[in-house]
């Protein structure tokens, strides 16, 4: 139970850092310049354009209340009732957070923007909810098809708002909002999945048990062997496959070569390793979509 609202607690700091963050990035750069990078809150810029009475945020809103209905069904109560508070509080905040606009440089607002909103949207998807919209419409298709990365799903929705806005403000903003759009969803992937910090190593060598000997003892890190064979000799080798963070490969190669000159080495960058040593999976719970 304490673990159980522990993580409920963890998901509510990720959705409000989330919602802050993504508001920073349209009030202080992408909305006072005209910059709409998709999603419904893009529909709600160009709606505001041609409506100034009627704000962003309301916009925003009115256009998820299908989308909370669909997920409150397909999705689980929890999920549905994190994203209703999730996009009530991003179009409140839209509407009535008084900050000023940072810059008039298109470019840099572009940018910049998309950052911001790129991080606080990866946050409020780890925390189990999303603000509505496209990145709900995108969390849908992630959750059935879970080979469609979200980015992808994003890029392609928003893409029809990008080409819109291109007609209501002017060709450029549509150049420029393609632009944001593009690193919103990069950096919401390393919000996501993170960076790739590790680095599995295959290792081919007859030292095997000497080398997989040291790696344990001075790494602490697991080493599994697999039987190999050089097809052009006809020699039986040991192939070891080890991974280690980005800060040990170095040491782990010192290690290979100091005890087998002739090794061969095949890196790669791994870019999420779960396990342990590395990220370990928080177990689910009841109130976990």
């Amino acid at each position: 139970m304490r673990r159980d609202i522990r993580a409920e607690a963890l998901n509510v700091l990720l959705i409000i850092a989330g919602l802050l963050l993504a508001t920073l990035g349209y009030r202080l750069y992408l909305i006072p310049n005209n910059v709409a990078p998709g999603g419904f809150t893009g529909i709600g810029q160009i709606v505001n354009h041609l409506a100034p009475a009627v704000g962003v945020g309301m916009v925003n809103l009115i256009l998820n209340v299908p989308l909370f209905l669909l997920s409150l069904r397909s999705m689980g109560l929890g999920f549905g009732l994190r994203s209703l508070a999730g996009s009530v509080g991003l179009s409140l905040l839209l509407d009535y957070l008084p900050v000023p606009a940072m810059t008039d440089d298109i470019l840099l607002a572009a940018i910049f923007g998309g950052v911001l909103c790129g991080a606080g949207f990866g946050l409020v998807l780890r925390g189990h909810a999303t603000t509505g919209g496209s990145d709900m419409l995108a969390a849908l298709l992630h959750r059935r098809f879970p080979a469609l990365k979200v980015s992808v799903c994003l890029f392609t929705v928003d893409a029809t708002v990008v080409v819109v806005s291109g007609f209501v403000f002017d060709a450029s903003a549509a150049m420029y909002a393609l632009i944001s759009a593009f690193v919103m969803n990069v950096v919401m992937d390393q919000v996501l999945e993170g960076p790739g910090l590790a680095r599995s190593h295959f290792i081919i060598t007859t030292h095997g048990d000497e080398i997989a000997a040291r790696i344990m003892q001075e790494l602490d890190r697991g080493v599994t062997a697999l039987d190999a064979k050089g097809m052009y000799s006809g020699e039986g080798r040991t192939m070891l496959l080890c991974v280690v963070s980005r800060m040990e490969a170095v040491r782990l190669r010192t290690i290979v070569f100091s005890v087998d000159p002739r090794a061969f080495v095949i890196a790669h960058n791994v870019h999420e390793a779960l396990g342990e040593g590395f990220k370990e999976l928080p177990k689910p719970n009841q109130n976990t979509p």
